[in-house]
């Protein structure tokens, strides 16, 4: 039984080298899900962005920074939520290109174009990329388009995918360190901007400001005259009926200005 064990466990391992020595290209593997989307022509393998109302539609500018993935109609991996084709943001696609660009050479950045959908070869490392070009395209056996007036070639292409800043270049403009802090900026004012519990949190944090400040004067305006009557009732025992109710009527104000400041800090916070 052992022998039989060894030798299938051999004969596994001998296969898997064969086919890894027989594969010779980069392997396609890819995790999706459905999202909206909100443009009917876009098809398999086109690099898609968010608009502004969280939808997707075909990326139409050179390095867009909303851009959010590729459309891959038969991933390998999918969790649908629609019946839309799915959208890949990591792994490896193939993707539509073009040589607007110019020619694309393996391991060229690759970013979206002015031709919807389509990406091409980057002009730089400044700006906000797909990915990496996984196999080269001269545009030989593609597709004419044209794209900005100028005649390029359209084809698929084998893409790792990597959406981010790519330049690792201290402050080259609009790439590397401040490219990158740029970018996450852009990312944090935009997802602040679409969350839902931002307006909600600003509330709280407007509620809990006004209410310190509230109770913080009263005791500062109303604290220094119960202080100071104290200090009269002293030097002055005549006066200390007169005097004991001018503290008693500024320790009702201090707890009914701060009372009132609590209300209209949660007032704010419940609208």
């Amino acid at each position: 039984m052992k022998r039989i064990v060894y030798a299938v466990g051999v004969g596994f391992l001998l296969g898997v080298g064969f086919v890894r020595v027989a594969y010779a290209g980069p392997p396609v593997f890819t995790i999706a899900n459905t999202f909206e989307i909100a443009d009917a022509e876009a098809v398999d393998g086109d690099v898609m962005s968010l608009n502004a109302e969280a939808k997707l539609v075909r990326s139409v500018k050179t390095s867009d920074d909303k851009m959010y993935g590729v459309l891959v109609a038969e991933p390998q991996v999918v969790y649908r939520t629609t019946n839309d084709i799915p959208v890949v943001r990591n792994g490896t696609a193939y993707v539509n290109v073009s040589t607007a660009g110019g020619p694309i050479a393996i391991g060229d950045y690759i970013t979206t174009s002015a031709l919807a959908g389509k990406g091409m070869k980057a002009p730089d490392t400044s700006g906000y990329m797909l990915g990496a070009a996984l196999a080269p395209f001269d545009g030989k056996e593609g597709i004419p388009v044209t794209v900005d007036g100028k005649q390029a070639m359209q084809g698929k292409l084998l893409v790792a995918i990597g959406i981010g800043p790519a330049s690792p270049i201290l402050f080259k403009a609009g790439g590397g360190i401040m490219g990158t802090i740029k970018q996450l900026v852009n990312a944090v004012m935009y997802n602040i901007g679409t969350s839902k519990q931002f307006e909600r949190i600003t509330r709280i944090l407007l509620a809990a400001i006004i209410a310190i400040l509230v109770i913080y004067i009263s005791f500062r305006t109303f604290g220094k005259n119960i202080t100071r009557g104290i200090e009269a009732i002293g030097r002055n025992p005549l006066a200390k009926n007169a005097i004991q109710a001018m503290i008693i009527m500024n320790v009702i104000l201090i707890l009914v200005v701060s009372i009132g400041g609590i209300i209209l800090a949660l007032v704010i916070v419940s609208l």
